[in-house]
């Protein structure tokens, strides 16, 4: 019969639990039967097995094993410490098996906090080449003004952002990995469409589109009309730069992105990006930035540095 002291009758705590050595010994007993046999498999004294697991048996105030002269099995409590035993070691490999995962870039996945005018290069840059290599890698790309782009990272919503000014903000590590000069937008036969430049001061004659306030963008666009001391109001205003470039391409007025942003409509000759001569449409800089530190997983680690390879290229 156990004996128990006053103060071994304390109750269990949050650090009670058996060690993984008495598991092992628990384990070899029930597999052979008793603790000499459990000894001899595993190479180790009978006294040690039997010290190990009384103080145990002490420790959580429960008896692990029954002795009936010299047989030996275990109660209740001993065979369910065993199955804890084998199913932690199941969970144990299951980890190792997903960890591996991990680091190979065979699980995971990336969220992205993208501005809507690099989307598209993004796409047929960097992302088309991710996923044909790592296709069991989930992306989720979200898009939005600056400002949405910058609080998703700042509150880890994204682990990734790819934007315009981000190097401004304090808690974000922003990489430069483009630039590129902002450009006026117009219909491929407007009479500004064969320039090789333009000055803000030839963009006021026309109708002018631009993109809400909280993009980038129209704040540079805004800060050259107010540099130049022009004072113009927009005749349209939207919220995607596929439609900017959309209603410049029908004549509707003069569109502000870059070349890049512009560059589905470029290619089919509808428009023309005309760079702006002015020191403020050149320093329109792309980042790709993260929350300052923030550890990212080892797939959104690699898409980082790829976004920084591939789009310095382009």
């Amino acid at each position: 019969m156990l004996r128990w002291t006053q103060q071994e009758k304390r109750m269990p705590t949050e650090d009670d639990g058996i060690s993984e050595r008495t598991l092992e010994y628990l384990g070899a007993v029930a597999k052979h039967g008793g603790m000499r046999q459990a000894a001899a498999s595993l190479g180790v004294n009978v006294s040690t097995i039997s010290r190990q697991i009384a103080a145990t048996e002490r420790h959580l105030r429960l008896a692990l094993v029954s002795r009936k002269g010299r047989s030996i099995s275990l109660t209740q409590v001993g065979l369910a410490a065993v199955e804890y035993g084998h199913e932690r070691e199941r969970h144990a490999k299951r980890f190792g098996a997903q960890l591996a995962e991990y680091r190979d870039l065979r699980r995971g996945h990336v969220t992205l906090a993208v501005g809507e005018g690099l989307v598209g290069s993004l796409i047929s840059v960097v992302l088309k080449r991710f996923h044909q290599k790592y296709p069991d890698i989930a992306l989720n790309i979200r898009t939005g003004p600056l400002p949405e782009l910058v609080r998703m990272i700042r509150e880890d919503e994204a682990d990734i952002c790819v934007s315009v000014g981000t190097s401004r903000d304090p808690l974000l590590n922003a990489r430069l990995f483009q630039r590129e000069p902002l450009c006026a937008i117009v219909a491929a036969g407007h009479p500004l469409a064969s320039r090789t430049s333009v000055r803000i001061e030839d963009l006021t004659h026309d109708p002018l589109i631009f993109m809400s306030g909280k993009f980038a963008a129209q704040s540079y666009v805004t800060a050259m009309f107010w540099d130049a001391n022009l004072s113009v109001s927009p005749t349209i205003t939207c919220d995607l730069f596929s439609v900017a470039s959309s209603l410049a391409a029908e004549g509707l007025g003069i569109a502000f992105m870059t070349k890049l942003a512009a560059k589905e409509k470029v290619a089919a000759g509808l428009v023309a990006a005309v760079p702006i001569q002015h020191p403020i449409a050149n320093t329109f800089d792309r980042y790709v930035a993260t929350r300052v530190g923030r550890k990212l997983s080892p797939a959104a680690n690699f898409l980082w540095k790829e976004i920084v390879r591939l789009m310095s290229s382009v």
